[in-house]
């Protein structure tokens, strides 16, 4: 047998043992990938995936909190009882480790994000199901400490409320796309949520539902990639911050404000250089010669800027200049 006593370290050989175990994971310690970008170093975190814009994010939670403000209210009149509904966070992460943080049982409903490609999904807790099926049914929906899965009666009733759900968040994208969203399919068993790869980033939106005498999470996961482009449309910023959508309304307010107003155009025949001698020597009958020849365009004006090109005509007894082209260094 060994000499146990030999085998005891002191206090100062375990502090240098932890000294060079962190010593040895600063040496092999995690960097961010780097990819060259255009000429421009672009980080990448793979543990904390971010492709979704600030401004597309600020203007995701205005969406969101509205869609809670409207669940809330349908939800409360299903159920014939006060029920409030609100945006917690808004994250960025790979679907397993979504996967990884939901309970083994846990209500999960997949959805075709009709007419995106791909499928998201409407999480609950499991006891705030059966709080809401002891509500529906009459009871206080207190809180429920013993965590089981669901009848088929309970499931169905629970279905009734999800559908509301994915409806609310079809209908917030109505104004921008037309979304058809529905349940296609059900579990209780985060393990068999399949909806994208490991790999994948997912939007992971999270709700806090509250009953009277309970309350719970509710959470909305979505593929990035299968919103991606609806969300380049969506939210087409320009460098001021604001939207297409708000730029027409300002362009539109702009032209029906200067529409009526009244400016000076003219047709310049050409121009040419003389003295100030000749001109104090000019007298009625005098002949200007000019360097354009009469073939050539005139140049028409406004406001003293010269804007178009056009030619010397006569319309109904009246000379006119017909508009053959636009001066784009002129106007620009």
């Amino acid at each position: 047998m060994e000499n146990t006593e030999n085998a005891i370290l002191s206090s100062e050989e375990v502090e240098q043992l932890l000294e060079s175990f962190h010593e040895g994971q600063d040496a092999t310690e995690h960097v961010d990938i780097i990819e060259d970008d255009d000429g421009r170093i672009k980080y990448y975190d793979f543990k904390r995936p971010n492709t979704i814009s600030r401004e597309k994010k600020r203007m995701l939670y205005k969406l969101f909190e509205t869609t809670a403000y409207q669940i809330s209210r349908e939800i409360s009149n299903f159920m014939r009882s006060t029920v409030k509904v609100s945006l917690n966070s808004i994250d960025e992460l790979s679907f397993e480790i979504f996967k990884s943080t939901c309970p083994e049982i846990m209500f999960l409903n997949t959805v075709r994000l009709t007419p995106l490609k791909g499928f998201g999904c409407v999480a609950m807790d499991m006891g705030l199901c059966l709080s809401i099926i002891e509500k529906a049914l009459g009871g206080a929906g207190k809180s429920q400490h013993e965590i089981r899965k669901m009848t088929n009666t309970e499931v169905i009733i629970l279905g009734d409320l999800v559908s509301i759900i994915v409806n609310r968040l079809g209908d917030s994208w109505k104004p921008h796309v037309e979304m058809e969203w529905g349940v296609s399919d059900t579990t209780m068993e985060s393990r068999y949520l399949n909806i994208a790869s490991d790999t994948d980033v997912v939007l992971l939106l999270s709700f806090t539902f509250n009953l009277e005498y309970s309350f719970g999470e509710l959470k909305i996961c979505i593929p990035v990639s299968s919103i991606d482009k609806t969300l380049d449309n969506f939210f087409n910023i320009d460098k001021t911050g604001r939207t297409t959508e708000e730029e027409k309304e300002s362009a539109d307010a702009i032209e029906k404000l200067v529409s009526g107003a009244k400016v000076v155009v003219a047709g310049v025949l050409d121009e040419t250089n003389i003295s100030v001698s000749d001109v104090l020597s000019l007298k009625e009958g005098d002949v200007l010669k000019l360097d354009s020849k009469i073939t050539n365009h005139l140049k028409v004006s406004v406001e003293g800027k010269n804007k178009f090109s056009g030619k010397l005509g006569l319309f109904s007894r009246k000379k006119a200049i017909q508009i053959t082209s636009l001066i784009e260094d002129e106007f620009a």
